[in-house]
């Protein structure tokens, strides 16, 4: 996904304690941290097509196609309608990430699937983590492309602990979006990014987890679509901290957006409504850790090509 081509068509909604609205005021170090009173909800209604097209050479006896597709996350999105212009073999659910498995038999001939859904995407700020995560074990750990054990990683994310975890992740989240610069090239993993600082979207996702959690902050990378980008390819990656009052905050360094940032010596929350959730977690063993949000087998040696395009329309919503 281009940086450059990012263009948003609306402002991002900031919620000011003394603006329109009371609200609580919490002292973290010195600083005021502004939350609103209960819940704040900011909605657009989504119409995402995908359409996935699969070319065939020759005669395939059997074939597997599987993808994520969007579903249900709290705070985040919510799938009103879904269609398929062929029946998936099966819709289930694993490890918080929604997929849709088709089975097809003796294919001689191109084909494709289309997908329509309505969705609502929101962002609803609370003054308390209300979060249900109990085990947090997972999003602290390394694993393929976040070697958050790395001794170049670990000596980077000391530089940049602080006091909080608040103020820990956005030093971080400062030094991602500020050091690396963005190139169009396949994703190397945060230890490779680091040295040479250069990346894309993923790229800085990656680095980002990377160094929290190797400050022992909880983060996890997400895997989507961003509404209001004007260009061919909308799909985007993203990282999300864990912040023990706030619960799972979204981050976006390769944009420069954050649902937290300081403004002087005060904290604001931000309502930010522009990103499509289809999955969590950078190695997807269910897709095999595909970066496109699909994965593909035939039984026997065939030619097969897979397409992938989108047509997303938004509309606010009162």
């Amino acid at each position: 996904m281009k940086q450059k081509n990012l263009k948003y068509h609306s402002i991002l909604i900031i919620y000011f304690l003394l603006v329109s609205f009371s609200g609580t005021t919490t002292r973290i170090n010195n600083r005021n941290y502004y939350t609103p009173v209960g819940r704040i909800l900011s909605a657009r209604d989504i119409k995402l097509k995908l359409e996935y097209k699969v070319s065939v050479t020759g005669h395939v006896s059997k074939m597997k196609l599987k993808m994520v597709i969007p579903g249900n996350i709290k705070n985040r999105q919510t799938v009103n309608r879904i269609s398929f212009s062929i029946q998936p073999d099966s819709i289930y659910l694993i490890n918080s990430n929604s997929y849709a498995l088709f089975i097809f038999h003796d294919i001689d001939k191109n084909f494709k699937i289309t997908i329509k859904s309505n969705l609502t995407i929101y962002r609803s700020i609370s003054d308390k983590n209300d979060s249900a995560v109990n085990d947090l074990s997972t999003y602290l750990v390394a694993e393929k492309n976040i070697e958050c054990g790395s001794p170049k990683i670990l000596a980077a994310a000391a530089t940049l602990k602080q006091k909080t975890d608040i103020e820990t992740v956005i030093k971080t989240f400062d030094y991602v979006k500020s050091t690396i610069r963005y190139e169009e090239n396949s994703a190397i993993g945060a230890e490779k990014v680091l040295e040479t600082g250069v990346g894309k979207c993923m790229d800085y996702s990656d680095l980002f987890v990377a160094l929290l959690r190797a400050n022992k902050i909880p983060a996890k990378s997400m895997f989507g679509m961003v509404v209001d980008y004007d260009g061919d390819n909308p799909l985007h990656a993203w990282p999300e901290a864990y912040l023990k009052k706030q619960g799972w905050i979204r981050f976006d360094p390769t944009t420069g957006h954050s649902d937290i940032s300081n403004v002087g010596k005060n904290y604001i929350m931000e309502i930010s409504n522009k990103y499509i959730i289809l999955s969590e977690g950078r190695n997807d063993p269910e897709l095999h850790a595909a970066l496109y949000g699909y994965s593909y087998n035939c039984s026997n040696a065939c030619d097969t090509k897979v397409k992938i395009s989108f047509d997303i329309a938004a509309q606010e919503t009162e």
